[in-house]
């Protein structure tokens, strides 16, 4: 019997695709399914993925015809399912052997307690492509509601990684999975906490992120459309969750998620010149002397970047423009 379906996109990725396979399928002391999904891949993915699913039963191959964004592979993926729960993963980065038995553990042990979750959130680790490693922990917290969790979301204690987090499948069949470029996996993340009953922690680290150069979060795009979807989709979230759009938490998500992140795409060197300068102007708005005491008062670093947003053009992109 299935327990965990782990739903992994692919696009044009066939370089990773068999070691991700394989690290799946070798997930230890838990029933698994893989659902990889081709997203109009055009580099050999596709046959990778087909011949996965040949040579191993537990493996469900879906080839969707064009490329159509990670959001819709993942909602897809979700619906091809057969497990109780939902691990999202990508297929260059990388897992320990018995990281979805640590996550169906938490969600098992917080069950026999009395709380049945629909969420676990763990602990990962960020390596990037240069520099040491970093921890991403998950709350020590005991089982919480939807209303908590969100707030956590909001000021950061909860990331918006997907890849960190087991969700039951019966309660991503009933969210919307937001088509956003960038970001989509906070939208979702934020959808899916507004709409759980209750989430619990797990403090094991069930994951490497491996950042990578020229990946979309590190490659140049315009992601302005992207930053205002998951601005609305977050706003929303919270309201479901009883959080006022002035709360201080929406704030402070606002400011770090997609003001300042505004600023970062407006001068990346994706926008005319025009553009971009709106960009920037949208952005101070946004952040207004009240953002920057609130980043003054958390002693956050991003202060610096807030307060880049009101410097002269030339300094802005000598800092922050294109590389």
């Amino acid at each position: 019997m299935t327990q965990v379906s782990v739903v992994m996109p692919v696009f044009n990725d066939v370089g990773h695709l068999p070691s991700a396979v394989e690290r799946v399928l070798g997930q230890r002391d838990v029933e698994v399914q893989l659902v990889l999904v081709d997203d109009g891949s055009s580099d050999g993915s596709r046959s990778a993925v087909s011949a996965a699913a040949e040579r191993d039963e537990r493996v469900t191959a879906l080839l969707l015809p064009d490329n159509r964004g990670v959001a819709e592979a993942r909602r897809r993926g979700v619906e091809a399912a057969t497990g109780e729960w939902i691990w999202f993963v990508d297929s260059d980065d990388h897992w320990p052997q018995d990281a979805a038995a640590s996550l169906l553990r938490t969600a098992l042990d917080a069950q026999e307690g009395g709380r049945p979750v629909d969420v676990v959130v763990a602990d990962a680790l960020l390596v990037p492509a240069a520099g040491a490693p970093r921890t991403i922990p998950a709350p020590r917290l005991p089982v919480q509601n939807a209303s908590t969790a969100v707030e956590l979301l909001l000021r950061g204690a909860i990331t918006g990684h997907l890849w960190n987090k087991l969700f039951r499948r019966e309660l991503l069949l009933g969210v919307d999975f937001p088509r956003a470029r960038v970001q989509s996996d906070l939208a979702l993340v934020a959808n899916a906490l507004t709409a759980a009953g209750s989430i619990a922690f797990c403090g094991r680290t069930v994951y490497e992120y491996r950042k990578r150069t020229g990946s979309i979060i590190t490659s140049r795009h315009r992601r302005a459309e992207s930053l205002a979807v998951v601005d609305a989709t977050v706003l929303d979230a919270a309201s479901r969750a009883g959080i006022a759009a002035t709360a201080p938490a929406v704030t402070y998500f606002r400011l770090r998620y997609i003001a300042l992140s505004g600023v970062k795409d407006a001068l990346s060197g994706a926008y005319d010149e025009a553009e971009s300068r709106a960009l920037v102007a949208a952005a101070r708005r946004r952040i207004g002397l009240r953002g920057l005491r609130v980043l003054a008062q958390r002693r956050d670093k991003r202060v610096v970047l807030a307060a880049l947003a009101y410097a002269p053009r030339p300094l802005q992109l000598r800092l922050l423009g294109p590389r």
